[in-house]
């Protein structure tokens, strides 16, 4: 009797799933083809992606590079003389006019000298004079023949010594008044006090730098231009560019091209680049402080192709691609591109495989598939 029911519920069972599966079959029928037909329906509907026309973004973009700021000149200042300091009159920091004076050596030694010499000059002075009346008379006689001519010899050459120790002796006054007043450190040009090396008191010798001073009128803004960027950017001098400070973000100020190096770095293959930045009102720009340069390339046919990181899609074999869209058919075509670095904003550089007038997906690629109809959301 068990046997029998057992049969009869698989029986069942079979004639249920029967039943079902012609259900399907028709409810397919009438949907066509179940998920067959909504994948048809999927690739029939065209999808709406980002279009983003080949070149256009890359040809002006301004590209970012790091940058450093110094000051448009630079001066590590020494004494010519040595001797200790009696006076410090600044501090780093300090904003200081052309002539005024910094550090001052005691100048005692040096009054000192110039009093020996003034007296040693007063000396010289009246043997001068001496020598040149015992000249004169010499002359005199020499013409009337009561001396010799070596008698007249001697005296000529007295005069003439006593002449050239005026000379020297003036010479070393003047020097030691020179001196004297380089007891006295000066600024060269206005601008501020970046570094004090030295104390009050401090025995301090002839040529080696006591403090520093910036020019901070004029800023330079200094950064490194790859190689393969340098041939597409505008070399010529007063050319603007925009660089944004880090402890000033969103404040972009203009700056121009002053100078770039001709030879690249032997190791990083980048030239050296210089822009020169006024000091701007209301912002405190120093030196040291690092940013960015946004400096766009050279228009026309020479600029590069760039694309978004948005626009790339990759192969299991390692390659990378773009989709193409083809405006007869209304799709997308996968093609192979060999990339370049980082730009800036974020943009991948295209070495090969993309030309101009032509457009790629640059939003939405990692859901087109191959021979899937688009339509431009937003074509830029």
């Amino acid at each position: 009797m068990k046997k029998k029911v057992l049969f009869a519920a698989v029986c069942l069972s079979l004639l249920l799933a029967a039943g079902g599966g012609l259900a399907w079959k028709a409810a397919t029928k009438e949907t066509g083809g179940g998920r067959d037909g909504k994948v048809r329906a999927l690739f029939d509907e065209p999808k709406p992606v980002l279009l983003e026309d080949v070149g256009i973004s890359g040809e002006t973009e301004a590209r970012a590079y790091p940058v450093t700021t110094g000051a448009s000149r630079e001066a590590p200042l020494s004494f010519r003389v040595s001797g200790p300091l009696v006076q410090v009159r600044v501090q780093p920091g300090n904003e200081v006019k052309q002539g005024d004076v910094l550090l001052e050596i005691d100048p005692r030694d040096f009054r000192d000298n110039i009093t020996v010499l003034e007296a040693q000059l007063s000396g010289a002075l009246a043997g001068l004079e001496k020598a040149r009346l015992d000249f004169e008379r010499a002359t005199s006689l020499l013409a009337e023949k009561v001396i010799s001519q070596a008698s007249f010899d001697a005296a000529k050459s007295a005069h003439d010594s006593s002449a050239a120790s005026v000379k020297n002796i003036r010479a070393q006054l003047t020097i030691a008044r020179h001196q004297l007043e380089d007891t006295k450190l000066r600024a060269p040009f206005d601008g501020i006090v970046a570094a004090k090396l030295v104390e009050n008191h401090q025995v301090v010798a002839a040529g080696n730098v006591v403090m520093t001073m910036f020019d901070l009128s004029d800023l330079e803004v200094l950064t490194n231009i790859p190689e393969n960027e340098i041939a597409h950017k505008p070399l010529v001098p007063g050319e603007t560019a925009s660089v944004e400070f880090t402890p000033l973000p969103g404040h972009r100020f203009q700056v121009f091209l002053k100078e770039w190096s001709t030879a690249p770095d032997p190791l990083t293959r980048t030239y050296s680049v210089t822009f020169r930045l006024p000091a701007p009102d209301g912002a405190k720009i120093l030196p040291g402080m690092t940013g960015q340069l946004f400096w766009s390339g050279r228009k026309g046919e020479n600029a590069e192709i760039t694309v978004p990181e948005s626009a790339l899609v990759s192969h299991g074999n390692g390659e990378t691609a773009v989709w193409v869209f083809d405006p007869a058919t209304s799709t997308a075509t996968r093609r192979n591109i060999r990339t370049g670095g980082v730009t800036g904003g974020g943009r991948i550089r295209v070495l090969e495989g993309l030309s101009g007038g032509e457009q790629f997906v640059a939003a939405g690629a990692a859901f087109v598939v191959e021979g899937m109809r688009i339509r431009p959301l937003t074509s830029k």
